[in-house]
């Protein structure tokens, strides 16, 4: 028998969040934190304990205070009267913790949430929901098989995206493809903001939505006063799946004879392409605004996020609020508006 718990109200929800917030800085949990932050390294070969441990700090400061939801909770249908929906969430894998987001604008909503975990990301997910459910239990329930929802929040690559949209085309659902970012320089930066975006482009190797993967430049850019800073991050050559992704992609280049500069811990090309492999950043020159403006509409459907010129400052891709929503769409009001 399905077991619905009762409706999770505003009160009870901000008390969940100083809830979590007390737990992970409580130096008694440590030991229980620990065990799965171990857990996860052995589970996923690019979780290093620095990559872990940022991703946590992030949760903490991004997601766990409790006066940031009270504004965004007025913000966002204030009006709203929580229901027991049977939310299902399908989480990538690529970062810790990464469904974090999806999963506490659920419980906000007041419904259950259902979840299916990334192979990739068992360990830290079950950290935080093992908690959640210390304060609250059945509010979410951990499943292999996806049945027995009202709607559906699924994340994962192009080709899984499509098979979401067929296989849940009866209930309401946001279903979210591969994104990645991209930087926008105009010739005015300084160094802090190349040493920002050194931090947008390595933070967490490069394997984040919120990573960028191409700068787009004026045509007549320097880029070796950008070199300069990026070369000094050496640190990402510590983890060996890394290197051996800027190794390989370095070798195709050179076999293949296409021009590009070796940075001794990042290839720089130009290309078209939004997207970029690990370990590679892309160029695209643009001649004026109109040129850019275009560039940017033919790859708006893969950009999650644009730093710099106007857009995120440099550095602040991997520190997203609340309300920066995974593909530009408001989770929380979908979530709320389901009948």
């Amino acid at each position: 028998m399905t077991v619905i718990p009762p409706k999770m109200n505003k009160d009870r929800f901000i008390a969940l969040i100083n809830f979590l917030d007390t737990f992970f800085l409580d130096t008694s949990n440590q030991e229980k934190i620990e065990l799965f932050i171990e857990k996860a390294k052995n589970e996923n070969a690019w979780f290093s304990d620095t990559l872990i441990r940022n991703a946590m700090n992030a949760i903490q400061d991004q997601f766990l205070d409790s006066n940031v939801w009270l504004k965004f909770l007025e913000k966002n249908a204030p009006n709203h009267d929580a229901h027991s929906k049977r939310v299902g969430l399908i989480l990538p894998g690529n970062l810790p913790a990464v469904g974090m987001h999806d999963l506490l604008m659920t419980l906000a909503s007041g419904s259950q949430a259902i979840v299916k975990l990334s192979s990739q990301d068992r360990s830290m997910m079950t950290l935080y929901i093992e908690v959640i459910n210390q304060f609250d239990v059945n509010r979410i329930e951990i499943v292999d098989r996806m049945t027995g929802v009202d709607a559906i929040i699924a994340t994962g690559s192009d080709f899984a995206s499509g098979y979401f949209s067929n296989y849940f085309a009866k209930i309401p659902h946001l279903i979210r493809k591969n994104r990645s970012s991209l930087a926008v320089l105009s010739g005015n930066e300084s160094m802090d903001d190349f040493a920002g975006l050194s931090a947008d482009i390595f933070t967490y190797y490069g394997l984040g939505c919120r990573n960028v993967s191409s700068i787009a430049v004026p045509e007549d850019y320097d880029l070796i006063p950008l070199f300069d800073v990026l070369t000094k991050v050496d640190w990402v050559l510590e983890h060996t799946k890394y290197a051996n992704n800027y190794q390989y992609h370095k070798t195709l280049l050179l076999l293949n004879q296409v021009a590009h500069f070796d940075l001794g811990n990042l290839i720089v090309t130009e290309n078209e392409q939004l997207v970029s492999p690990v370990g590679v950043l892309h160029v695209h020159r643009y001649q004026n605004q109109r040129d850019l403006s275009a560039w940017l509409t033919l790859h708006e459907e893969k950009i999650q996020c644009i730093v710099g010129d106007g857009a995120i400052p440099f550095g602040q891709a991997q520190m997203p609020a609340l309300d920066d929503f995974a593909d530009g769409v408001n989770t929380y009001e979908f979530l709320v508006n389901l009948s």
